[in-house]
């Protein structure tokens, strides 16, 4: 990230320069009145608010207190403070942190430093700071990982330094630390220059607080970063003041009542801006601000935020000036740096003294900093670049060669005038320990400016490769192909191109055109072949994956020989290329040769060992049709990844997990698996993936009945899907419409949607999609009376399901063959087949067979059989909230001559059901984790656990854990 510089002021003057000059007779008349004492650094309260007196904020404080009032009540609350430069945002974050402490809360404070934006973390250590005892108390991966991240401790691997564990521990601390009735406070100022890892957990606490005492109130400047416009964050726009505020403030600075006309016009120059409004009450004479003389042309506007803020240093001597524009390039407030360099410069270190004296800058601790960033910038900006070069090479000069913290090689970046390998290479080593610290961020940052300096193509497309793959490691993939596309034309080595292309083809396989993704993955394949074939083999699983979501299913054939082309048999190689192979030959119906080749593949991933060869033996396993199988191979893969925090693999894992169990019958473990799922893919920045879940969360609501949140599912997965060509996600939404279209009676609006699952375009529809949703598209062409078209659906099925073994799956099949039948006879006897392999883990299903058999019989005039069936139909529908159905069914039953029962108002709701955060909690408890363990493992803080717990017990009728745990030996299928 580099710093931004300030552009010449209006009308296109230059802003004043730092160099000696002569003072102006504006500026000696604004010092006739001493100055008011100075703000502390980086705030803007003491500025703005002197006595604790805010102007014109009443509506912002009555939000404040909102959200303290919840915090003390023991809820979560959260808030964003957001304007321009000097609206005020520090000042109203100061009087929150006042009332807080009046209500008793625990207060803690943190400020967004430019200097610590490439650090990872640093934002989350000010904020953590005084909690850092309870550390000790964390469940040890959360402990080692924020112990890292912290530098409490060695850094440990990469690998172990995950973002994901980390959040988690902070969620444990500062719920740990909310005190019930008095709450804790986060207080952080200028989060725009927040780390990125920072805010990313800062957001995943945000997003599990409703239970607890935590409040989190930020402040950030506009335009804001968009790590920071996440949705979970109420914000709280601060427009400027109006005539009648901007006039008391004022007054208050100056000392005098300003005139009105006068206030209107400052008003109006400055849009109301409370710090600009503050620099003028100081820096306008008693004659300006009375009306008697013309205020001084230009005033301050936005674009002349630079002369408002230099008026002041203009008017210190040049040693003072100097030791300003020092502290301003050093950046991290190093006193001892500032001092060095100053002599370096042939400065006296009383020149520090003397800007201290000046308010314009703080002396504490051994650090220096301004009393306001926008004040560095300022001087920063103005300053001639030959003038800041010569003040970056001092600072280079005096700070120790590879500390390891880059602070040396930036500064040499920045006294450099053009390629410089000494410094580039320096910068490099820089980035490489923040990457083994885990620091991907800072690390991408370091790289890019090393590739800024070098002068090799080749070398510098290698670096701007390693900044790119950084990037991509800290979630910033448009920063990740922006890099690459900077990169590719600088060389023509293959490998160097295949590693680009690679990183390419992962942007767009996660949050990209996925049409594009997999001819990029397999070019890169083929470069990264000669040299590393075992990551051309990894690119081509990727490919695969690609493909298979956008359902061109065809591809694996091509893919399977792309890998047996590669040079060698290395375990990887050889892995993929069977696995590749034999799925290509199961979707192209030579199932004998692809089961043999698809199990050598199998044998070869326990060999390999690696994490994303087993994942796909249980692909491969599932094209095989032994889904328990598949699920074993994934969970293993699933629990390695929980163990190390590795979110984004868990996510990608927990999709074609999900689907195993909802094809399996075990429809809530399934959606609890999803809304996992779905919640990692989103806070990895994995787009493409969370269409994907969404699609499923669709289809599981449909076959729970639930019509709004499928809707609500369905059409949030199909705006992604369609335009980025996921064809899985978009198949899998419309199937889950037609299955609402179906539960309407709308049986052509249902044909009409599942026509567009089958459509054989990749991207748009899906084969397998198409295939499990056969039996719904039997039942739409029957009753749309399209029989043709429904005998044509049911070949199809028997074809397909000829080796199914799961009863679920052979009782759609009995109960399509049922719904075709020619006589009644034959149709009552599939019927009572198809109950009698229902598992009933998929009530919906079950429910749905037992309404079409009582429809059957009541046609039959066998009303006193129907009416059994149709009860039972009636009952399960409005238990799981499906209305629709059970009024169809209700409807049945009075034909059947039943007047049928009204439902309660929980039947209707499905008031008592369990969602799937509630389920995954329970069964672990009820496997015997702890309330710890079941926190690391999930990604939660203990407190919410056991909130979620204490809600779960009296549902069950039950007090303690014993009980939970003997429920569940009595039934193993309790929580699905």
């Amino acid at each position: 990230m580099k710093p931004r510089r300030r552009g010449p002021g209006p009308q296109g003057r230059s802003a004043p320069s730092l160099l000696p000059g002569r003072t102006t007779g504006r500026w000696r008349q604004a010092r006739d009145r001493p100055h008011p004492p100075a703000a502390a650094p980086g705030t803007e309260a003491r500025i703005i608010d002197r006595d604790t007196e805010l102007f014109g904020r009443d509506d912002e404080l009555a939000e404040i207190d909102r959200v303290l009032g919840g915090v003390t009540a023991s809820r979560g609350g959260l808030l964003l403070l957001h304007g321009e430069p000097g609206c005020g945002r520090s000042a109203l974050l100061e009087q929150a942190g006042r009332r807080a402490r009046a209500l008793g809360a625990t207060v803690v404070t943190a400020h967004g430093a430019e200097a610590e934006f490439p650090l990872a973390y640093a934002g989350l250590h000010q904020v953590l700071r005084p909690l850092l005892p309870g550390v000790a108390g964390l469940p040890p991966a959360q402990a080692e990982a924020l112990s890292g991240a912290l530098r409490l401790t060695a850094a440990p691997h990469a690998d172990r330094l995950d973002r994901f564990l980390v959040s988690a521990a902070a969620l444990s601390l500062l719920t740990g630390a909310a005190t019930a009735g008095r709450g804790l406070v986060c207080l952080i100022d200028d989060a725009q220059w927040l780390d990125r890892p920072s805010v990313d957990a800062l957001l995943f606490v945000a997003r599990r607080l409703g239970p607890h005492g935590v409040g989190l109130l930020l402040a950030r400047r506009d335009p804001g970063p968009p790590r920071l416009a996440d949705p979970v964050l109420p914000r709280l726009a601060l427009p400027g003041l109006d005539a009648e505020a901007a006039g008391a403030l004022l007054s208050r600075r100056s000392g005098v009542r300003a005139d009105a006309a006068v206030v209107r016009e400052v008003t109006a120059a400055t849009g109301g801006s409370p710090l600009l409004l503050s620099e003028l009450g100081t820096n306008l004479t008693s004659r300006h601000l009375t009306g008697r003389e013309a205020l001084p042309r230009p005033l301050p506007l936005e674009s002349g935020v630079l002369r408002a803020f230099l008026g002041p240093v203009r008017a210190l001597p040049a040693a003072v000036r100097l030791a300003l524009l020092v502290t301003a390039a050093e950046e991290s407030g190093d006193l001892p740096a500032v001092a060095a360099a100053l002599g370096r410069l042939g400065a006296e270190p009383s020149s520090v003294d003397a800007a201290e004296a000046s308010g314009l800058v703080s002396v504490t601790g051994g650090r220096i900093a301004f009393r306001s960033p926008a004040l560095r910038t300022a001087v920063y900006g103005a300053t001639h670049p030959a003038r800041r070069r010569l003040v970056h090479r001092a600072l280079a000069e005096v700070l120790r060669p590879r500390a390891g913290d880059g602070r040396r090689a930036r500064q040499l970046a920045a006294a450099a005038l053009g390629p410089d390998e000494a410094v580039a290479a320096e910068l490099q080593e820089a980035g490489e320990l923040a990457h083994r610290r885990g620091e991907y961020a800072g690390c991408a940052a370091l790289l890019d400016r090393a590739a800024q300096l070098t002068a090799d193509a080749d070398r510098r497309a290698e670096r701007l490769h390693d900044a790119a793959r950084a990037a991509w490691q800290a979630g910033q993939a448009a920063r990740t192909e922006e890099l690459v596309r900077e990169a590719l034309p600088l060389t023509d080595r293959p490998g160097t191109t295949g590693r680009l292309l690679r990183l390419r083809g992962a942007v767009e396989l996660r949050g990209g055109v996925l049409t594009d993704a997999c001819p990029t993955l397999v070019r890169a394949a083929g470069l990264l072949a000669a040299d590393a074939p075992d990551d051309a083999a990894r690119t081509l699983i990727q490919a695969a994956e690609a493909a298979s979501h956008i359902g061109d299913l065809a591809r694996y054939g091509e893919l399977g020989r792309a890998a047996g082309r590669l040079p060698g048999r290395s375990p990887v190689v050889e892995c993929t290329r069977l696995l590749l192979t034999g799925i290509g030959h199961v979707v192209a119906a030579d199932t004998d040769r692809g089961t043999r080749l698809i199990t050598a593949g199998v044998a070869a991933a326990h060999t390999a060992g690696d994490p994303l060869l087993v994942a796909w033996a249980g692909v491969g396993t599932f094209y095989l049709g032994e889904a328990a199988a598949a699920l074993e191979l994934l969970a293993r893969v699933a629990d390695e990844a929980r163990a190390s925090g590795h979110a984004g693999v868990l996510s990608s894992n927990l999709e074609f997990t999900a689907q195993l169990e909802m094809f399996s019958g075990r429809m809530t473990g399934a959606e609890a698996l999803n809304d996992e799922g779905l919640r990692l893919a989103r806070e990895s920045g994995q787009e493409n993936l969370a269409a994907i879940h969404l699609a499923r969360r669709a289809f599981m609501c449909a076959l729970r009945g639930d019509e709004r949140r499928c809707r609500e599912a369905a059409e949030a997965a199909l705006a992604t899907a369609l335009a980025r060509r996921i064809g899985i996600a978009a198949a899998t939404a419309r199937h889950a419409l037609a299955c609402v279209a179906l539960m309407h009676g709308s049986y052509g609006e249902a044909l009409r949607l599942l026509d567009l699952v089958a459509v054989p375009e990749p991207g748009s529809g899906h084969p397998l999609v198409a295939f499990f949703s056969l039996p719904d598209r039997i039942e739409a062409a029957v009753r749309a009376g399209e029989r043709q078209a429904a005998e044509e659906a049911l070949e199809s099925f028997e074809r397909w399901q000829g080796r199914a073994t799961h009863g679920e799956a052979r009782a759609l099949l009995a109960r399509s063959r049922a719904l075709l039948a020619s006589d009644d006879a034959t149709a009552a006897g599939l019927f009572a087949e198809a109950l009698e392999l229902h598992s009933g883990s998929v009530p919906v299903e079950k429910a749905r067979t037992e309404l079409y058999f009582g429809e059957s019989l009541r046609r039959a005039r066998r009303r006193r059989e129907a009416r059994g069936h149709l009860r039972s139909a009636a009952a399960t529908f409005a238990r799981v909230g499906a209305g629709p159905w059970a009024e169809r069914a209700r409807q049945e039953l009075r034909a059947a001559g039943e007047s049928p029962q009204a439902d309660g108002a929980g039947a209707r709701s499905g008031e008592g059901r369990f969602t799937p955060q509630e389920v995954r909690i329970a069964r672990l408890a009820a496997e015997g984790s702890t309330n710890k363990e079941i926190a690391a493992r999930l990604f939660l803080s203990s407190r919410t656990v056991e909130y979620h717990l204490y809600k779960i017990f009296p549902r069950l009728g039950i007090t303690s854990r014993r009980e939970l745990v003997r429920l569940f030996h009595e039934d193993p299928d309790l929580f699905g």
